[in-house]
């Protein structure tokens, strides 16, 4: 995730200090993707409250294979299997086109606050 070149420039502080914790792997529906001991990619989908697609991130390296179709895939069909009829997703603004393919719908935009300085589009994602 810190190494994501999605990541650059002014949309870098975004991830300035933040780490994934134990208490998020305990309570969210986490899955990564990984090969040889190395990660690709992982998902974090928040399944209580108002379900939310947390973190979505694919290695630079694994970029153009595929693999977040996959993972968006997966999370879509875990998604379903705890019973969630929809999932929000808070984007980062580049990423919302990929969003948009996979079939979420830009439902509004979230507005700047503390170090994220710019819109986010947000999506809800139907979970069929």
């Amino acid at each position: 995730m810190q190494e994501s070149g999605a990541y650059g420039g002014a949309y870098r502080r975004i991830l300035d200090g933040y780490e994934v914790t134990e208490e998020q792997v305990l309570r969210d529906h986490m899955v990564v993707a990984e090969r040889e001991g190395r990660i690709l990619g992982f998902y974090s989908l928040v399944t209580s409250g108002t379900p939310e697609l947390d973190l979505m991130f694919v290695a630079d390296a694994a970029q153009g294979m595929r693999l977040g179709a996959t993972l968006f895939d997966h999370m879509r069909r875990s998604a379903a299997e705890h019973g969630l009829s929809s999932v929000t997703i808070v984007s980062h603004p580049p990423s919302a086109g990929f969003y948009e393919r996979m079939g979420a719908v830009r439902t509004g935009t979230k507005p700047p606050s503390g170090k994220v300085t710019w819109e986010r589009p947000v999506l809800t994602l139907a979970v069929a």
